[in-house]
């Protein structure tokens, strides 16, 4: 990509902008060296390491990136055979400690799957953790080195201490002997000596050597001779302790070395990562979208704003280029915001080309091109004897002997600097020219000529940049069909200009521009008045969707609200009615104890406990199954009592087949046909086994009631554990699913409360986890 091109274009400040994101120098670094890609594919390959970094960016926040800096001069040093110092050993372990965080903390997380390419990236890192361990065993964090770093220096250290202590013993009792001879009580050093400060008249009471006087000379810094041999030893030990320390570091710059080029590549692994979490902080910032990047050479840009503007001042651009037509021509005033428009679309291509997402309110589409010429500005040089028309001049030129089909080109008030006949002919030619080698083309110009150009030409667009003439403010507004109005005439009368003066100038002009500039006029008005339109059309639709909405809620409310009326009526009926029944049955054992002697009939006491079971409501009204009379119903055989709802078991039956003898639990009554419906024909059943009639063939062991309601639930969970209780099962499981949690938590409720269950939990692995409860029968 051309140089000039990244430069008038503002490239360079958008990498500022992304420099601040980045969490290292490595990453600051590779941002100074962005540029596009020379190839889609690798363009793509940088869009998704980026989407892979956002999407991590919003569920985890950002790698820690803490420790790592660049440690390349070292790597090479080491590599040399040279010897490194304590603090680059220390941030070769911070560099190695920091690359391994980044890469678990994405590894962390890869079996989920959704960042492939950035954990197969850092799976790359070689981890140099025994060499971490050698050195942080030798070098502590702030760059001093361990005695324990070798058995020889942790020797010397230790005679010297000693030494230092007995010098320290022999000087403070000379404290206490010569006191009168000292300035000051205490024990000085001088460079690596221990001395007294001795007053100086007092020079010749204490032998020594004299290592230095007070700025008033009043005090001389005299080390006694009773230290002198042994501050002697400890020099010499000095030396063999630099000697040891710089054979400890030769030792562990030869462990680096080994890992030099292992290293070296971490440092390239992890500056990548550091810039595409930045460019993904950056579009997290910014409110960015990815661009899709298309090989056809089509531009769709949605709610676009240029990165330099802030977003509470810009104004979205919507554009589209290379499909319908391939050039678009806006028009408008100075001020306008029309090279904010040409430079919004080449600077997103670049940053599109260059793997970076860009500011538009909506995903939009940047074609790839091969290069983009740009000619933006006014480029007057004195120095060079170039006038603007020249300066641009020269820059097409140098277009024209490059451009291609595939090429953005993006030109400035196009003709602009010389007569306006002149002018105008010449950019029709320049605009052919570009057409005939298929470039994409973005120009403004102030020109009639070009309009009119636009209106003719089936590759090229008109469009314009509204202006306000009430406010005498342009909106910067693009505008895509209409082309732009001078506003010349209409500004200066509101501006106050003699209408005699302004009627004079309508008069100079030519009934053809005349007639164009009513054109625009009206179109502008229609454009306007569809606009309001829309608006009033969204705002009413806004308005019935609230309207809808809020009525579709006072619906449910008073569903809900009269279901639970419902069922709270029917649990109080329940109640009575159960109360009543349980008095009941105890008459009716009464009565069957004295039925001989009371004379009362069985099919009296059946009608008793019809009466009762038909005032229980039921949960919700259900249609009566009529009996099919040409069902065949033999002796044995399982029916239901319609008018009861009861199951029973046919004892006897009629000649002509139109009554029956049921067996009802411990009663016996004759029914009708017509009341009878068929259940299952008779089967041969051990006779252990007939208290089961009436009973389901079998059990299931779960119970699914994903999607209902608590309320809904829990008749169908008490029945389910009522069968299961009967049935002599010891564990079933409620399968509710996890959803917002709301019928899981009700059911458990229910479940704590319940007289058969003496345990629940949630489903271990394979049973359905906590999507599942499983419960223990009493």
């Amino acid at each position: 990509m051309n140089a000039r091109v990244l430069d008038v274009l503002e490239f360079d400040k958008v990498q500022k902008q992304l420099e601040r994101y980045a969490a290292c120098s490595l990453g600051r670094e590779q941002i100074s060296q962005l540029a596009p890609y020379s190839n889609m594919e690798d363009a793509e390959r940088e869009l998704e390491m980026v989407d892979e970094a956002l999407r991590y960016l919003h569920r985890f926040g950002g790698l820690p990136f803490g420790g790592i800096t660049d440690i390349r001069n070292a790597l090479h040093k080491a590599s040399i055979g040279g010897v490194l110092g304590a603090e680059e050993l220390n941030d070769i372990v911070n560099f190695i400690a920091g690359a391994r965080r980044a890469r678990m903390a994405l590894e962390s997380v890869s079996e989920e799957g959704e960042y492939p390419r950035l954990t197969e990236h850092v799976q790359a890192i070689f981890d140099a953790r025994q060499v971490e361990i050698e050195i942080r065993q030798a070098v502590s964090e702030d760059s001093t080195i361990h005695d324990h770093a070798s058995p020889e220096l942790r020797r010397i250290r230790t005679s010297l201490r000693q030494l230092e202590s007995q010098m320290r013993q022999q000087l403070e009792q000379m404290l206490r002997s010569h006191q009168r001879y000292l300035q000051d009580p205490i024990i000085a050093v001088r460079g690596n000596s221990l001395c007294l400060p001795v007053k100086v008249e007092f020079k010749n009471q204490i032998p020594g050597i004299i290592h230095d006087y007070s700025a008033s000379g009043a005090t001389v810094f005299i080390e006694p001779q009773v230290v002198v041999d042994s501050s002697a030893k400890a020099r010499a030990l000095r030396v063999e302790e630099e000697r040891e320390i710089e054979r400890i570091l030769q030792r562990l710059s030869g462990l680096v070395a080994g890992v030099a080029e292992e290293l070296s590549h971490n440092v390239t692994l992890v500056s990548h990562l550091d810039l595409w979490f930045a460019k993904a902080a950056y579009a997290k910032n910014e409110r960015c979208e990815r661009p899709t990047l298309r090989a056809d050479g089509v531009w769709c840009l949605r709610q676009a704003r240029h990165p330099l503007i802030s977003r509470d001042v810009a104004v979205p651009v919507d554009l589209t280029l290379g499909k319908d037509f391939r050039m678009l021509i806006i028009t408008g005033p100075n001020t306008g915001g029309k090279t904010v428009t040409l430079k919004t679309v080449g600077l997103l291509t670049l940053l599109a080309m260059a793997g970076c997402f860009i500011p538009t309110g909506r995903p939009s589409d940047i074609g790839w091109c091969d290069n983009i010429f740009a000619d933006i500005g006014d480029e007057q040089s004195i120095e060079q004897s170039l006038s603007t028309f020249s300066s641009h001049m020269r820059n097409i030129v140098e277009m024209m002997e490059q451009v291609t089909g595939d090429s953005l080109v993006l030109l400035d008030e196009l003709g602009a600097g010389t007569d306006p006949a002149e002018g105008a002919a010449l950019s029709m030619a320049i605009l052919d020219h570009l057409k005939g080698w298929g470039a994409k083309v973005v120009a403004t110009t102030h020109y009639a000529e070009l309009k009119a150009y636009a209106f003719k030409e089936p590759q090229a667009m008109n469009a314009s940049m509204e202006f306000d003439v009430q406010t005498l403010r342009p909106t910067y507004r693009l505008m895509v069909g209409i082309p732009g109005r001078s506003n010349a005439l209409a500004i200066a009368t509101r501006l106050g200009l003699s209408e005699r003066i302004v009627q004079r100038a309508k008069a100079l002009l030519t009934s053809e521009d005349l007639r164009v500039e009513d054109l625009i006029a009206k179109m502008e008005q229609a454009r306007r008045e569809a606009e309001e339109l829309r608006q009033q059309a969204l705002e009413d639709q806004q308005r019935a969707e609230q309207l809808r909405a809020k009525v579709e809620a006072e619906w449910e409310e008073l569903t809900r609200e009269s279901e639970k009326l419902r069922e709270r009526a029917v649990q109080d009926a329940r109640d009575i009615v159960r109360k009543a029944e349980r008095e009941a049955e105890q008459v009716i054992q009464e009565l069957r104890r004295l039925r001989d002697t009371a004379n009362v009939k069985d099919h009296q006491l059946v009608e008793l406990r019809k009466a009762l079971h038909e005032a229980l409501p039921d949960d919700a009204p259900k249609p009566r199954r009529k009996s099919s009379s040409k069902e065949d119903i033999q002796v044995g055989a399982e029916v239901r009592v319609l008018s009861l709802g009861q199951k029973g078991e046919v004892l006897e039956k009629s000649d002509d087949g139109t009554e029956y003898t049921v067996q009802l639990g411990l009663l016996r009554m004759k029914v009708a046909r017509s009341d009878l419906q068929l259940i299952g024909q008779p089967k041969a059943k051990p006779a252990t086994q007939s208290f089961r009639r009436g009973m389901p063939k079998s059990m299931p062991l779960q119970l699914d009631i994903r999607g209902a309601t608590v309320e809904e639930s829990i008749p169908t969970v008490d029945k389910f554990l009522d069968d299961a209780v009967v049935h002599g099962l010891a564990r079933v499981t409620v399968i509710h699913g996890k959803g917002t949690g709301a019928l899981r938590d009700g059911i458990r409720r229910y479940l704590a409360r319940h007289p058969h269950v003496k345990s629940w939990s949630p489903g271990g692995p394979g049973e359905g986890g906590d999507g599942a409860t499983v419960v223990e029968l009493k």
